[in-house]
């Protein structure tokens, strides 16, 4: 009886630190500030699990490119919708409108893209 409660226990455990692990970043962003415009260039596009994430390079208010991180949704989410590994690529300059990061980094989540012609893509 004791060595089932101890399996219970530790299965619990790893449980939910795997999901704190994997949600815990939700807090990290302030979805209830207005968004933040940032324009630069695609560094790299992630379109693999759990989320996608856009890479850019931003130039600063001091003149020194920024590397910014950028989750969103699932990949399965966004091919739903028509968005593909190539969707964007490295080198295309964009926009990136996003909730920023809680504690000011350079992160933020999603919440649309904005091509170099004007277009709107990856809605959140």
């Amino acid at each position: 009886m004791n060595r089932l409660f101890i399996l219970h226990v530790v299965a619990i455990v790893f449980t939910a630190t795997s999901l704190f692990a994997h949600h815990g970043t939700a807090i990290s962003y302030d979805e209830e500030a207005a968004p933040i415009s940032v324009k630069g260039t695609v560094a790299e596009f992630a379109f693999r699990n759990p989320h996608v994430t856009i890479r850019i390079d931003a130039v600063n208010e001091n003149g020194e490119v920024v590397r910014w991180n950028f989750e969103h949704s699932p990949p399965r989410a966004l091919a739903q919708e028509g968005y593909t590994a190539r969707t964007l690529q490295p080198g295309q300059e964009v926009t990136v409108v996003a909730f920023p990061s809680r504690a000011g980094n350079p992160v933020g989540l999603v919440v649309h893209v904005i091509l170099a012609d004007g277009r709107e893509i990856l809605p959140r």
